[in-house]
């Protein structure tokens, strides 16, 4: 059996992540929820992972469960499961390369997911008022109004929206190219406003921020870079709070909104889980495809967008 501490064996597991090609947050995301049950080793004394027994990893799961955040709330259930999932990962890693005989993590079961309904969907109207909060004469809020739109059109994350790049868009027909969760594309449809104000945007108000000719993200900063990653959470904010919305918007308001809408508007759920690109609405349902166009048709028969006169 090999011997070796933690921090060696971290860094063959982060090694043996790499080699499964995730994104470098993923990764990132892991690693960072791996050194907290490091921590907890180590305050109790264990600093190789020989150390690593059962009830060890049943008495983490228990720290994690009775931990707080910085405002003194309990973690939620997906936060605990989530800080176990990267110990369960790193533990298989040492049992699958014969670091340890047996795997001290194989019967710990997650805590069970409540099941509840997504927080702070909005209205028809509050949608309508908060794409129309920005002030589309000036570059930057057209910019804002075009995200809006192509948000609240196609239900896609925020990392996505950052990633598109020209290619990936074609507002003639109305067809987003994403790149998801695990490096996965799916085409997504989008509705005929925000291709119009997508169109604009590239054309019209895009070359004014566009600083390096060969960039070629959608949506740019005022400085000419893509996005950075909490700048969607602050526009929403912004526009929420213009809109005189009091719910806590954040940056899966709109994906909520529009999956749920929809939903309302008789789409077929199979339809709403291509639209998200879920690999699956829960553990009991098949997975089905639906053809692109069969999505694009019924996202115009059931968005409420597409239903405005504009």
């Amino acid at each position: 059996m090999k011997q070796n501490n933690l921090k060696e064996t971290a860094k063959e597991f982060e090694r043996s992540l790499k080699v499964l090609n995730p994104s470098h947050r993923t990764i990132s995301e892991i690693m960072r929820k791996l050194d907290k049950f490091f921590d907890y080793l180590l305050s109790i004394g264990i600093s190789h992972i020989d150390g690593i027994t059962k009830d060890v990893v049943r008495a983490y799961q228990v720290e994690v469960y009775q931990s707080l955040t910085v405002k003194g709330y309990p973690y939620s259930i997906s936060h605990q499961n989530s800080m176990m999932c990267a110990v369960k990962q790193y533990v298989t890693y040492l049992r699958d390369n014969d670091y340890i005989v047996s795997n001290p993590a194989k019967d710990i079961q997650y805590a069970k997911q409540p099941k509840t309904l997504p927080r702070s969907i909005l209205s028809v109207s509050e949608s309508r008022k908060m794409m129309q909060a920005p002030d589309i004469k000036s570059v930057i809020g057209y910019r804002d109004r075009a995200i809006l739109e192509v948000l609240y059109s196609s239900g896609v994350r925020k990392t996505e929206l950052r990633k598109l790049t020209l290619n990936d868009v074609d507002y003639h027909d109305g067809f987003m190219r994403v790149r998801g969760k695990g490096k996965k594309e799916r085409i997504v449809p989008i509705g005929r406003i925000a291709c119009r104000y997508l169109e604009n945007y590239i054309k019209s108000v895009r070359p004014e921020l566009i600083k390096d000719p060969y960039n070629n993200t959608v949506f740019l900063s005022s400085r000419g870079n893509r996005l950075n990653h909490n700048a969607v959470w602050v526009l929403d904010k912004k526009y929420a709070k213009k809109a005189k919305i009091k719910k806590n918007i954040h940056c899966h308001t709109f994906r909520h909104t529009c999956a749920t809408t929809m939903l309302r508007n008789k789409a077929d759920i199979r339809t709403i889980q291509e639209l998200l690109g879920h690999s699956s609405l829960n553990s009991t349902q098949v997975y089905t495809r639906v053809s692109i166009n069969d999505l694009k048709e019924v996202h115009k028969r059931c968005h409420p967008r597409e239903k405005d006169r504009e």
